[in-house]
């Protein structure tokens, strides 16, 4: 898997960034949305309780995604930014144990 920022957007207004990213998956499938989440958190080197992963897509009949993932350097406050679907932070920690079969 490989993930390319293809567009970096500072939202002043929102007070967060917005990252459009790709991501190359040659050979397997679209890989899990917590993959994506840890990748991005390193390679960008922020904070993934700040963060929110909005979505992933794959291209059709290829072998590439395309996504989009919200900072918030400041902290997220979802009452008043994100709407009520999106209020859930992806947290690592927790979809390991669930993905593992173990209590979080």
């Amino acid at each position: 898997m490989e993930i390319e920022i293809i567009k970096e957007t500072d939202n002043k207004f929102l007070n967060r960034v917005e990252y459009e990213f790709i991501i190359k998956h040659e050979g397997g499938p679209t890989p899990s949305r917590v993959e994506v989440f840890k990748e991005l958190v390193n390679k960008l080197s922020i904070d993934p309780e700040k963060s929110v992963l909005i979505y992933i897509k794959t291209l059709l009949g290829k072998n590439t995604s395309n996504g989009l993932l919200y900072y918030y350097p400041d902290g997220i406050d979802w009452s008043t930014i994100e709407p009520p679907h999106r209020r859930k932070v992806i947290k690592i920690g927790e979809e390991e144990s669930k993905e593992k079969g173990e209590e979080a």
